[in-house]
């Protein structure tokens, strides 16, 4: 490449002032149109109104010394107030799980110590159907019950017999609750019975001898399985 040609291709100064106020120019009508409306709200030429670009600052921008606005609360102070939806207690509640084999003809009791308004969350399963009542000891007898054998029937089938009984139980008074099962078949059945709410300790009426039982501590259990989590489809 000789001189002459060098010399040719390299802008003149005067193109290089040209190319520089050029960009500025532009660069200035960007900012003034649309930087400023968009970060700021200074919409001088009101293309930033046009095109919705004020709307971007006004969400984003705060007053000035104004404080950072707090997250939005998780509970509504507008929802309605729900009353009598749960029932505070002031102990941890109970677990207790037995299994019997009631042989042909035999019938027992197992029944729980609740205060008055105290929730139960029962299941019991058996091999074969059983005669059952689910029932309960006041520890307070209406007037004219004292010194007799009063006690109040919930849920009564001596006819067909269940295999399984589920549910949530809350004690209509503070005393003794629980079931009568009875085999009237001519073969073994096996009981399972599962509890878990609020009482102090549970009797259990076998070959009509009564006996206390302690239920067992929640702290006690065995804590989750450490295996991964079973997907609900």
């Amino acid at each position: 490449m000789t001189s002459d040609n060098l010399k040719s291709s390299v802008p003149s100064i005067k193109a290089l002032v040209t190319a520089t106020l050029v960009a500025l120019v532009v660069a200035g009508a960007i900012l003034v149109a649309f930087v400023l409306p968009a970060e700021y709200g200074i919409d001088k030429l009101g293309t930033g109104r046009a095109l919705g670009l004020t709307d971007l600052a006004n969400a984003t921008a705060a007053p000035a010394g104004a404080a950072a606005a707090p997250q939005a609360s998780a509970v509504s102070i507008d929802a309605p107030t729900i009353t009598g939806a749960y029932t505070p207690e002031k102990e941890k509640f109970q677990f207790d799980s037995r299994e019997y084999t009631l042989a042909a003809g035999e019938g027992m009791e197992l029944k729980y110590d609740m205060k008055k308004g105290a929730g139960l969350v029962y299941s019991w399963t058996t091999s074969a159907p059983v005669m059952f009542e689910f029932h309960g000891e006041p520890d307070v007898k209406p007037a004219g019950k004292e010194g007799t054998d009063y006690y109040e029937s919930y849920e009564l089938d001596d006819k067909v017999g269940k295999t399984e009984s589920h549910g949530t139980f809350h004690a209509p008074t503070t005393g003794i609750h629980g079931w009568f099962w009875e085999n009237k078949s001519d073969k073994p059945v096996t009981l399972k019975v599962t509890s878990a709410g609020y009482f102090d300790w549970i009797m259990q009426n076998r070959k009509n001898k009564h006996t206390a039982l302690k239920p067992t501590d929640v702290d006690t259990l065995p804590s989750h399985p450490k295996l991964p989590d079973e997907v609900v489809k």
